[in-house]
């Protein structure tokens, strides 16, 4: 492992290379894809939650002058399933999320598309399309959706556990256990129990750029994509699997993404814009309004749960038991290991039982947000932590450093802690002004509450070029949605004894670069880091290959550093970078030896170890106004394991953002749903995003506690900075007020009803 005080470029304080492009307006985003007549795509979506498409003529429309192109769930492939039967919903679930077929499983949910010359036109056609429904009975509500007697979405759909499948039809998916000890009887002989009952609301990634893709599929067959995705190769991926086309025909181009957090993975509008363009051959491009991706735009699930904590009267937690449902919308795919592998491994515990379950509801289908399901589970866990630390008489903090996991330590699915400095992030908050300051006057409160995520594993692509001149082109397989360019290029510019200002990042396409996981889950710098310091040492191999040829020595022999190569034992026998990089030129360099290049693709695979783990934990002092409820943020403070911070200004963006978003999904954000699944805030008027009026500076303590499996001791960033906000401002306010929260936003009214409720239990 590099040690920090040798590096020159990693550490240091860099801007981020498409910072000015995207202030001026030059970065090219899906909605910039101008291409010689592209015709404009609208989408025809159910007014009901649940139904049975009974009939769909699309003529009128198609006879619109302007109209170019309509298609409907028939226009999508639905080849026969194992039975020889046409797919059902459930098996077809790729295809239906994108457009209905025979069956409208929430309101919002595509049912056709229309290409047109212009957007207006486009949109007129729209009501030109006659739909007929055959109404069905729906359900929302996640307790509702379980019971056996609940309207089902999926005929086919059968529970799923460890050992089979249920025989009997319902809307649970899966059914998964996390078992070890035995925690009904530690819980029962445990000095102090704490129980609780949690339910939180689904909430919006909340990008600023709503999806805007466009594809064209030329007169040879050949499919191109522009797409704002968080992954081309993915992309590239479920485009061929949903169409039912040759994955090589399909070329996809990344476009600059304002936003995704999980919320832009898996094909949607592409795929769309390609069953639209390939009637015409034409290029399509769909730009949906901010109203169409809060109605229907894949948000975070939400959770109803209950958790038990049980401990003995020397404050050693000894047992956990928790029930935990996760309402995925309308198919399955809840975050259930994403969630339960990563929070209820805050703490060593002997017994622990969590069961937790996917359901599906008639809510638009969910997808990732930062930490997928960690939020509102984390919620639930540490306020009942808080809560079992009062019970016992102990300070909150001391509690938690008595129990939180350390090496070597068991995750709930069995897999090992390999390193996890939770007891030194704590022992960092324990000295800090944020927790040893005295917090004065009334109603106020200061909370405090852990985070914890492991990197997922996966694989990404990369290669270096040299030009002539000596500059570096680096070529990367991942979308860049977080500053991933500079930061990559400090590792290059470090492995290669270059200046940052030496290279040059480019996002390639799917052609132009072999397959890379998308950027997600906190792996980008982890494993692409790893892959670029491979692919400069496979270019160095080649370039003292080039050296040893020239001085007819062994390429054992020949030595590098800072832009100089020498003979070892002969100084005088060297060449500069710059002098091995034109002779990659023949004509300009009169020596010739070909392209100097360098390539790898790293991969990480858990083998019964999580990856990198790294911890985080979160301080807030809240003031809460009694007669209101309305909460304010005095100061945050987010302390977080970083392993290595390459560029110290982009890890510290993460953390605020990431604990802005918590917050958001703390005090105020929430999809409200009416009775009929119809979402009734369909704007950033009336979906609360906090503003810079809501939330304070956000102080950030960068630990560098290195990863010991990586060459610069790099954790993950993005994800666990998100987890922890909720529980730490519901610790806040029950210290402010002695009114426990147990619903998520915890918005002024619920705030104010916990206070009245505290005071009548009084």
């Amino acid at each position: 492992m590099i040690q920090k005080n040798l590096m020159r470029v990693v550490g240091r304080r860099f801007p981020k290379i498409d910072g000015i492009d995207k202030v001026t307006g030059v970065a090219l985003f899906g909605a910039d894809v101008k291409i010689p007549g592209t015709l404009y795509a609208k989408v025809l979506r159910s007014p009901v939650a649940h139904a049975n498409i009974t009939k769909i003529d699309t003529s009128r429309a198609e006879a619109f002058p302007g109209v170019k192109a309509v298609i409907t769930g028939e226009d999508f492939p639905s080849p026969p399933n194992e039975s020889g039967n046409p797919p059902s919903s459930l098996e077809n679930q790729s295809r239906e999320k994108v457009l209905a077929r025979t069956k409208v499983l929430f309101q919002g949910h595509p049912v056709a598309a229309v290409a047109a010359t212009s957007a207006m036109i486009a949109e007129e056609a729209l009501e030109l399309i006659d739909v007929e429904y055959e109404q069905l009975p729906h359900v929302l509500d996640t307790t509702a959706t379980m019971q056996p007697d609940a309207p089902l979405l999926h005929q086919d759909l059968r529970t799923k556990d460890v050992e089979n499948t249920a025989e009997k039809a319902s809307n649970i998916a899966e059914h998964q256990e996390f078992i070890r000890g035995d925690a009904d009887e530690a819980l029962k002989i445990a000095h102090v129990v704490v129980e609780r009952t949690f339910n939180t609301g689904t909430v919006h990634q909340g990008y600023i750029e709503p999806d805007s893709e466009a594809a064209w599929v030329r007169q040879d067959g050949s499919i191109t994509v522009w797409a704002n995705t968080q992954g081309t190769h993915l992309q590239r991926r479920e485009l061929a699997s949903v169409l039912d086309i040759p994955i090589q025909t399909i070329n996809v181009i990344p476009t600059e993404v304002g936003g995704a957090f999980g919320g832009k993975e898996s094909v949607r509008v592409t795929a769309l814009c390609v069953a639209l363009s390939r009637k015409v051959r034409l290029p399509v491009r769909l730009s949906l309004s901010r109203e169409e991706i809060l109605r229907a735009g894949w948000p975070s699930t939400s959770i109803k749960c209950s958790v038990k904590v049980g401990a003995d009267q020397q404050g050693n937690i000894v047992g956990i038991k928790a029930w935990i449902a996760f309402n995925s919308g309308a198919f399955p795919g809840a975050p259930i290991q994403s969630a339960v592998r990563r929070v209820f491994s805050h703490y060593r515990v002997e017994n622990m039982r969590v069961d937790a379950y996917d359901v599906i509801s008639n809510r638009p289908p969910n997808s990732a947000y930062r930490a997928p399901g960690a939020t509102p589970v984390a919620f639930a866990m540490e306020s009942v932590i808080d809560e079992l630390a009062d019970s016992l008489g102990m300070d909150p903090l001391e509690f938690r450093f008595k129990n939180v996991s350390r090496d070597g330590d068991l995750m709930p699915d069995g897999n090992t802690l390999p390193t996890i400095n939770l007891d030194r992030v704590l022992d960092e908050v324990r000295k800090h002004p944020c927790w040893t300051t005295p917090l004065e006057g009334p109603n106020r409160g200061r909370g405090l509450a852990l985070g914890m995520w492991t990197m997922p594993g996966g694989t990404i692509s990369c290669h270096v070029n040299v030009n002539y001149d000596g500059s570096l082109n680096l070529v990367l397989g991942i979308v860049d949605l977080s500053s991933t360019r500079a930061t990559l290029a400090q590792i290059a510019a470090e492995e290669c004894g270059l200046a940052f200002e030496e290279i040059n990042v480019v996002v390639g396409d799917t052609d132009t670069v072999a397959y890379s996981d998308a950027t997600a889950g906190d792996r980008v710098t982890y494993v692409a880091s790893k892959a670029v310091v491979a692919a400069c040492s496979d270019l160095l191999t080649n370039m003292r290959r080039r050296v040893a040829e020239k001085y007819s020595a062994s390429i054992e022999d020949v030595k590098y550093e800072l832009k100089k190569f020498w003979i070892d034992g002969a100084p005088e026998m060297s060449a500069t970078w710059n002098e091995i990089a034109l002779s990659s030129v023949a004509p300009h360099s009169g020596e010739g030896g070909g392209a100097l290049a360098g390539y790898s693709s790293a991969s990480e695979v858990m083998h019964g170890a999580a990856i990198a783990p790294n911890g985080s934990a979160h301080v807030a002092d809240v003031e809460v106004d009694p007669q209101t409820g309305k909460v304010q943020i005095l100061r945050y403070t987010v302390f977080q394991d970083v392993g290595r911070a390459v560029n110290p200004a982009g890890v510290e963006g993460q953390m605020q953002g990431g604990a802005v978003q918590g917050i958001g999904w703390a005090l105020s954000e929430e999809l409200q749903y009416d009775d009929g699944g119809k979402v009734e805030n369909a704007s950033l008027l009336d979906y609360r995003i906090p503003t810079i009026l809501d939330v304070p500076n956000i102080d950030t303590v960068v630990l560098e506690f290195p990863s010991p499996d990586h060459p610069y001791g790099i954790r993950g960033v993005g994800q666990v900075p998100i987890v922890p906000p909720a529980a730490t401002i519901g610790n806040a306010i029950f210290r402010a007020t002695g009114a426990r929260l147990d619903e998520l936003p915890m918005k002024p009214e619920r705030v104010r009803l916990a206070i009245e409720k505290s005071g009548e239990s009084d």
